[in-house]
């Protein structure tokens, strides 16, 4: 049996074991996916134990950055952002990618998002994905609202390098208008749904957090009729990116399909 898993810290709440056993299954494939929990302290010691005792694994709060040190290789965009997801153990080689950017970019193309100017809240390994993916969707203008300036900042230097315009900004000023807001933290924090959607004019939400329900800022931005994209769906499309890394190519299970079964799953736990 091929083993995976997800390492992150404190992993209180996630859907990736059942979204990628779902996949394994109807592929008939051999497999498990676990989480792990591992802490910051303990990250050096589990890289090493993954060589020898995993197939590949996914990487999430607080791990992305530092795991990018720590492995063997990266792939070219992961190199440029600086933030892995997904890491494959090529016979004890680590191998570091990022799906996160890609199913960010697939879920903006699905929705005819044309480049137009964002604003990112966040700035850890999530937002650089999300830098990345606009980079190559053609935006040219970004604002990032974090609330440790120094990472905003660090972010727009990775924005610039990318050839995207970027500039940092704080919870109350003047966002400009943006077209889309991406809340790329681990939750729908304060600075997501204290945002006033109707005076942003926003038209388009991308939200990477997710829980049981619908967080804040996908309610409020269905309230208004926005073209929004929640956390599930992204967590989905990077999950299928990463299987198909780990296993091989496979055009069945599709997103559809694998959304689907995991909204029932979060739908019957919140009945």
């Amino acid at each position: 049996m091929r083993v995976f898993g997800l390492i992150g810290y404190p992993l209180e709440y996630t859907l990736s074991p059942q979204i990628h056993n779902y996949v394994f299954r109807r592929l008939n494939i051999d497999a498990d996916y676990v989480p792990l929990r591992v802490t910051s302290k303990r990250l050096p010691h589990f890289i090493e134990f993954a060589r020898d005792s995993l197939n590949g694994f996914n990487v999430t709060i607080p791990h992305k950055v530092a795991v990018a040190r720590l492995i063997d290789e990266l792939d070219d965009d992961t190199r440029a952002i600086g933030s892995v997801n997904t890491v494959v153990n090529n016979e004890g080689r680590l191998i570091g990618h990022n799906t996160d950017y890609l199913a960010v970019k697939d879920s903006l193309l699905a929705r005819g998002y044309g480049g137009e100017e964002a604003l990112i809240i966040g700035a850890g390994g999530a937002a650089r994905a999300v830098v990345l993916a606009l980079s190559k969707l053609g935006c040219r203008s970004i604002k990032v609202l974090n609330r440790t300036r120094e990472r905003a900042v660090d972010l727009c230097k990775l924005a610039d390098t990318l050839g995207v315009n970027c500039s940092v900004t704080e919870l109350g000023s003047d966002y400009g208008k943006p077209h889309l807001l991406v809340n790329a933290t681990p939750i729908s924090g304060e600075e997501a749904w204290m945002l006033n959607l109707g005076k942003l004019e926003v038209s388009m939400i991308l939200d990477m957090a997710y829980g049981p329900s619908d967080t804040e800022l996908v309610r409020k931005g269905r309230e208004l009729g926005l073209t929004v994209i929640d956390g599930i769906e992204v967590l989905v499309r990077q999950a299928i990116e990463a299987d198909k890394l780990w296993i091989g190519g496979f055009s069945e299970p599709g997103v559809e399909e694998v959304v689907k079964f995991i909204r029932g799953i979060t739908k019957s736990s919140g009945e």
